[in-house]
Formats: structure tokens, sequence, C-alpha cells
């Protein structure tokens, strides 16, 4: 009888508890359902009640492919500052174009004598790929409609090439108007005139959202403090400065140029072989943040496209790069299509921030290693002690682009350039590495490395190349969001090991310098084609 009591409770539990999970399973559903469905159209742009709103609907479209994206988009029937191309919509994207663009001309030509009846097919192409240099998120951008805006609350949010202008709904035609008079274009697909634009913003105040002179306080502007940097060529700009020609342990990372790091021997000759692009950026440069691109044109229509990010459009925020195979359509827009073989390598994508004239404490170990769960620091110039299990270091990308280790290194030096950061990196601390992983048959494949210096602390992300089948893009999402990302990083750990440690924060947008080093490769019909992306 025990049993039979003892038995009932527990399938009457078993029942409860089921039940419980199946609510909080629909609950989460629900919350998620909610959140795309709580976006609206209101006079053809997107509209959310709240930011939290549109927080929610950019999480979720982040986590979906690309054709998920543009059905969300097709269902609120708002047309995409940049459509996602397939096969089935290019002849529609193409003349959504020509059509929003000579709508803008001949509205902004009404002063002149000749009319524009035609805008030339070749003009499209050279807009679609300016507008991804200007609004580097695939997503976003296909978020805001034909004139680059959208709508949260009672705001209307208007990107141009020259910031982000931020006006309540009943305001906007005097935005209209303020545009106009200062003769900046409301329409990404014309820009403004370089002189404009660098009058305009030489005296605004950058990284936050001000109240523009003259407006009563209802006409707000926004600007990226990301300052425009090198255009890739390695000669000027804001690169990484300094020049330390002494050792690290003895074993010396002095000197300049190009290092050429150990490949996998099966895809060496291929990316050796690889020719450097040339660069392009946005036409104003970095009014966002950064955007750098390039491309192999292998074929007449097929291209491998390989591009970096790191952009705050003030609603959200996005840092990652990625490689694409497009395919030219009859209409001659690119769109996606399958390699064979598609792959990424990342050499190095190096942050450097700047801080007081701190360095990290005496009692920190010089070299520390988290890898496999374990955590080894240096006791000499050549010995490593296991001080056991240990959490590795999160960064802002930890969620998104995991990685097999992280490596930092202390030096008591004034300044590195990249040349010398990367030797350092190949020449002992990835050698150091891969020693802790002897006799495992493990490989690591993402590592994080971190250096700090007297004024200086840089941190670099390797990923070294990955090949996947019948694939048309790979990404490597570094961060995203709608809250700059903030966060403070801990030398030492703070593993409770008892070591002494220093502590930065650090501004993950707002770095002293950004220096790039990736490439992008694909095999098709039974050839590998690509291209490497360097830029600083």
């Amino acid at each position: 009888m025990k049993n039979s009591k003892l038995i009932k409770i527990a399938v009457f539990s078993l029942l409860i508890f089921t039940t419980s999970c199946r609510e909080e399973l629909t609950e989460t559903l629900s919350e998620n359902s909610n959140a795309i469905e709580q976006a609206s159209v209101r006079n053809g742009r997107l509209y959310f009640p709240n930011r939290e709103s549109l927080a929610a609907t950019y999480k979720e479209l982040k986590h979906k492919n690309l054709e998920s994206v543009q059905n969300f988009i097709n269902d609120k029937g708002i047309e995409s500052l940049i459509p996602i191309i397939t096969e089935k919509n290019e002849d529609q994207v193409i003349n959504t174009l020509k059509a929003r663009k000579l709508t803008f001309l001949k509205n902004s030509s009404s002063r002149t004598l000749d009319p524009i009846t035609t805008i030339p097919t070749e003009d499209v192409y050279e807009d679609l790929d300016d507008l991804e240099e200007i609004v580097g998120d695939d997503v976003y951008a296909a978020m805001l409609n034909g004139n680059a805006e959208i709508q949260v609350a009672n705001n209307v949010y208007k990107y141009t090439d020259v910031g982000l202008f931020v006006t309540p709904v009943e305001n906007y035609a005097n935005l209209e108007n303020y545009l106009e008079v200062r003769q900046i274009s409301p329409n990404l697909l014309e820009p403004t005139e370089i002189t404009v634009k660098e009058d305009f913003i030489s005296d605004k105040v950058t990284g936050e959202l001000t109240p523009l002179e003259n407006t009563n306080n209802k006409i707000n502007y926004y600007i990226s403090p990301i300052e425009t940097i090198d255009d890739g060529t390695g000669t000027g700009g804001t690169g990484y400065g300094g020049g330390y020609g002494g050792g690290y342990g003895g074993g010396g990372y002095g000197g300049g140029g190009t290092y050429t790091p150990p490949a996998e021997p099966s895809m060496a000759t291929i990316v050796q072989g690889l020719p450097i692009g040339e660069v392009r950026k946005p036409w104003l440069g970095n009014i966002f943040g950064t955007t750098w691109e390039t491309d192999d044109k292998y074929e007449s229509r097929r291209r491998v496209k390989v591009k970096f990010y790191s952009q705050n459009l003030y609603l959200v925020y996005a840092v990652g790069c990625k490689v694409k195979h497009q395919y030219k359509g009859w209409t001659g827009l690119w769109r996606k299509e399958d390699a064979d073989k598609l792959g990424i390598g990342i050499n190095s994508i190096s942050w450097k921030f700047s801080h007081s004239l701190t360095y990290a404490s005496d009692n920190t170990p010089r070299e520390v290693y988290w890898l496999d769960g374990k955590m080894y620091k240096a006791a000499n110039g050549t010995d490593y002690v296991n001080a056991g299990s240990s959490t590795m270091p999160t960064f802002p990308f930890s969620n998104n682009a995991t990685v097999d280790a992280v490596i930092q290194f202390t030096a008591d030096v004034s300044g590195l350039t990249e040349a010398q950061l990367n030797k350092l990196f190949w020449d002992n601390a990835w050698k150091q590495a891969n020693k802790f992983l002897e006799g495992q048959n493990k490989k690591l494949n993402r590592v994080a490395f971190v250096v700090d210096s007297y004024q200086s602390t840089y941190i670099q992300y390797y990923d070294f190349s990955q090949i996947q089948d019948n694939q048309d893009v790979i990404e490597r999402v570094f961060n995203w969001g709608v809250a700059t990302p903030q966060f403070t990083y801990t030398f030492g750990g703070g593993t409770g090991t008892g070591l002494a440690v220093t502590s930065y924060k650090f501004n993950f947008l707002q770095p002293t310098a950004v220096a790039v080093s990736m490439y992008g490769i694909a095999k098709k019909n039974g050839a590998w084609h690509g291209v490497k992306l360097n830029a600083q």
C-alpha cells in the first residue's frame, strides 16, 4: 500500500514538473515572439515603443540568418536602406534603388534646367557598396528604411553622411529644412559635398547626443568619437607608435616589416599567394566608427569579399568581421552564392587602449597562460608553474567569439608597433602555449593575446583559418548590442591565486587605435581564390 501511494505521489509530482516546464517554455517563446511583434510601421519607418523593444528585436534578428531578416522586413512592408539580395529579388532591388535615387535627384535638382529622367544601372552597383561601408551591420541596415530612418517612441532617428540627427516626429519638417539650408544631403545615395561635411562636423561634440544650436533643443546630433585613421597603406595616420627594439625574455622582438606567421602546410601556399587588397572606406572615413572592405573579383561575375567593422550607431553597435562569396546576377547586383569551400583567417585584430602611467604590479607574473581549463604562470625566463584550474579572463567578445586560450604578457616598455606585437606573439607566446598542449592532440584555433606596457594595453584576437563547405558567408561577431561595451581587464586574472593585480577599464568601441590583418578564401570550380585585408 505504501509503495502504491509513493508511486502516485511520484507520478503527480512529475506531471506538475512537466506542466511547469511547458509553461516556462511557452512563456519564453511568447516573450521572443512579442519582441518581434512589438515592431510596427509608422510613416514608412520601423517603429518601436521604446529602446528595450528595439534591443529585443535586434537581438533576435542577429541570431537569425539573413533570409529570415529579409522576411521580417518584407512582412512589415518597408523599403530597406540595404535590402538583402537574393536570386529572387535582385531585379526588384535594382528597380527600387533606381526609383529611390531618381525621386531624390528630381526633388533636389528642381532649380536646374536639365531634368533627370534615368539612373544608370552602374550607379546602383556603386551605391550599394557605399551604403554597406557606411552602415557596416547587415541586420541594422535592413531595419533602416530607404531614407536611413527608424523611429523609437516619439523620436525619428535619421542617418546621413555627416552624422545622426534625432528629432520628435512633429518636428520632422523642421529637420528637413535644417538639412536643406545647410546643404546636407538627406539621402545616403547622394553624398554631401566634402567641404560642407568638414565644416559642419569641425566644431561638433563627438561621442554623445547633443542639441544643435538654433533648433529650440528639438534637433539632436551624434557622431562617433573614433577618428579617421590610416588608409590601409601603412604610410601614416593613427597607428601604433613608439618603437621598441629591445628584447623580451632574451628572445627579442624588435624590428619592423611584415612578419609571416606559421600556418597549416595545406593552407600556407594558398594564403601566401593571396594579394593584399585595396581597402575601401566610407565617403567621410568613419563617422560612425570603422568599416574596412576589400575583395577579389576573380571572375567577371564572382568575388570574395572581406570586411571588418566596428561601429557605434548610437541606438546599436556592432564589432565583427566577415567573408562573403558573391555572384553577380543578370541585373548586375552582387548576391550571395555558396562556394565549394569558404574560409576565414584572422592573423590578428588589435585594439590599443591608452591609460595613465601605471603598470601591472611587480607581483604579477610577466607571462600568464589560460588554456585547457588551467592557468600557467612564468616562474622565471624559462620555467612555468601550473597554478591549477582557473577561469579565463573575459572580454566583450567572449560570448560571441569564444577563445581556446588567453595569453597575458606585461612588458616594461614605452610603446609597441604592430609588427613588434605580432613577432612577440608568434616567437614567444604562440610557441610556449603549444608546448603546454604537447601530446594532448589538441589544437588552438582562437586565441586572445593581452600585452600591458607603461602607458598602453594591447588586446589581439587570432582566429586561424576555418574552412566550411557549401557556405556563402562566414562571420566573426565580436560584440553587438545596444549599450557601449565597457569592460574591466584585471591583470593576474583575479582568480584567487594570491596574485597582486592591476585593473583597467576600457571602452571596446573607443580604442586609441585599431589594426586588422585577415584574409578570406573560397574554392569554386576546383580553384582557390581570395584576398588579404590589412588596415590600421
